[in-house]
Parts: C-alpha cells; sequence; structure tokens
C-alpha cells in the first residue's frame, strides 16, 4: 500500500554578485519548472520508504508479479504459472478474483524475465489484522544432454501482514426534541417525534482529509433535514467542503422528524429487542490529500423514546 506524494524541490538563494562560484538556484531541482518556481512541490511523484499505514473505508489495492527469474540459458523453463490470493480479514477470508495488469491475455507460460501480473482490490470494513496470501503454482521442465525432459509441479506461498486502523472516529449523540401539546389538541392523539443527531468526526489518519459528504439514511418512518455545509442558506452561498487535518475535530448535525400517522402508523416504527426506536445509518464520503476516495456507514444508530 504505497501511497505517493508529490516531491519537495527547494532552490537555492540568489547567488550574492561578485561570488566565486555562482550556482543556479534551480540546481538541486530534478527538472526546470519555469511556472511553479516559487512552489515548493513539483509534478514528480515520490513513493514512501515504508508500507505505509492502511485505513478501513479506503480499497486496498495492490499489484501482484511472479517473475521468472532463470538466467539466460538455463536448462529449465517455466509453464503453466497460475496464481491465487485470498485475503484474511478478521472477521472473514475473501477469495479474489484477479484482474489482469496488463493487455488481459493469459500469459501462462513465461520465458526467461518476462513475468505473471495481477491487481488485487479488497475494500478495507474492519479493523486489525490482515493477511493477503498469495500462492503460486507452475510447472519446471528439466532437459538434460541427451534431451531428455523432467516435468514436476511446484507450488509456493507468500503472506503479507499489515493492520487497518479507523480513518474517522465517529461519536454521535441523539437529543429528543419535547413535544408541545396546544390546548385546542385531543389528548388521545399522538404528535410525532422529532430528534436531533449530533456526530463528532474525527481524524485519526496521518493526513489531512476533506469530507465530500456526510448524509443521514432513516428508516421508512422517518424523514431528515441535513443543517450541514452542503444546504445553501439564503445570502450565504455555496459553502466549501470541510478540511481538517490530523486529529481535528468536525461536528454535523440533522434534523429527524417522524412521518405523521397519516403516512407512516407508529406501529411501523422498527425498535431493538430492549425498545429503543432505530432512526437509521450515518454515510460519510471523504478523499485524502492525493484524491483516494474513503467510505463508511455507521451501524444502526438508535435512541430511547422519552415516556
Amino acid at each position: 500500500l504505497s501511497r505517493p506524494s508529490f516531491s519537495e524541490q527547494t532552490r537555492l538563494p540568489e547567488p550574492s554578485k561578485g561570488a566565486d562560484l555562482p550556482i543556479s538556484p534551480n540546481a538541486p531541482l530534478d527538472h526546470e519548472f519555469h511556472e511553479t518556481a516559487g512552489f515548493i512541490f513539483s509534478p514528480l511523484l515520490t513513493l514512501p520508504p515504508t508500507f505505509g499505514s492502511a485505513y478501513v473505508g479506503e480499497t486496498f489495492s495492490c499489484s501482484l508479479c511472479a517473475n521468472n527469474e532463470l538466467p539466460d540459458g538455463a536448462d529449465r523453463t517455466v509453464s503453466s504459472v497460475q496464481m491465487t490470493a485470498e485475503m484474511q480479514a478478521p472477521t472473514q477470508t475473501v477469495p479474489f478474483e484477479l484482474a489482469a495488469a496488463d493487455d488481459g491475455k493469459d500469459h501462462s507460460d513465461l520465458a526467461v524475465g518476462e513475468s505473471l501480473q495481477r491487481i488485487v482490490r479488497f475494500d478495507l470494513q474492519s479493523e486489525g489484522n490482515h493477511v493477503l496470501a498469495v500462492s503460486i503454482t507452475y510447472t519446471e521442465t528439466a532437459s538434460n544432454d541427451e534431451n531428455e525432459s523432467r516435468s514436476r509441479t511446484r507450488t509456493f506461498r507468500k503472506l503479507y501482514q499489515f493492520i487497518a486502523a479507523p480513518c474517522l472516529s465517529v461519536r454521535t449523540k441523539v437529543s429528543e426534541f419535547p413535544v408541545q401539546e396546544h390546548r385546542n389538541e385531543k389528548r388521545s392523539q399522538t404528535k410525532p417525534a422529532s430528534f436531533a443527531l449530533e456526530a463528532q468526526l474525527e481524524n485519526m489518519a496521518d493526513g489531512p482529509i476533506t469530507l465530500e459528504k456526510v448524509a443521514f439514511s432513516p428508516k421508512p418512518s422517518f424523514n431528515t433535514t441535513s443543517i450541514n455545509w452542503d444546504v445553501s442558506w439564503p445570502g450565504t452561498g455555496k459553502m466549501e467542503c470541510p478540511f481538517f487535518m490530523p486529529r481535528d475535530v468536525t461536528q454535523v448535525a440533522f434534523l429527524i422528524k417522524q412521518q405523521p400517522d397519516g403516512k407512516q402508523s407508529k406501529s411501523q416504527v422498527e425498535t431493538t429487542k430492549d425498545g429503543r426506536i432505530i432512526l437509521g445509518q450515518l454515510t460519510i464520503r471523504w478523499r485524502t490529500s492525493m484524491g483516494d476516495p474513503g467510505f463508511l456507514t455507521t451501524g444502526w444508530l438508535t435512541t430511547r423514546k422519552q415516556p
């Protein structure tokens, strides 16, 4: 999981007049970028020196390569190369349908210096230890001076371990608005309940992220109204998506109202075994500084109805 970043290239200060060894300010740069001469980042990308961090909600992607590293003129050949892979997550083991990384043709016979490449993609949905298990099966054919050949099937297995950490920490709070009764209303009439959902989102990643969308998906017996940056208020114009650095916290809120009895009867409100009302789920989408997408859906949010 190698996340590239823009490489930093700093120009040297302008040489003083009369210097014995005048050095061009662009000497440290790999290329001379006249348009971005005053900007510290270049269009070039740099790979990190280590594996990096994997976060829940992102898509794990990598390329698997099986290389034929026999020396030129070897008396052995490699054929019928097969590659399989699976992800051992904390809650399940998922086999992969590997996608071809090249022209899509089946290159099962590898000449010296050739490679079989496949791409793995996996949506990280749970925290904890993950193991990518890759198995390679191939046929090795050896020949001797008498033009006799022997073939045997070989298999080896590689394990790659990493930990998926949370990218966003979500803390929610549900408050019920008190029901206001008017004198001219019948006491037997049941008023629809209204709730306020507040959620604090904390960036637990190593880099900045930008929230693209935060939405609440209510149960059929409720409807919801967003009161966040995606709502256009009169005279305010369109607001920018929240951008926050590591350990920064932003807050979102939603108004949740129960459908009137004419549309959804009270009996259709779903509850848990202990009598808590199920309101819905919170869905969050974000992007990292390099544009990598992330997606997270919370569990069912519940509340206890006031007596």
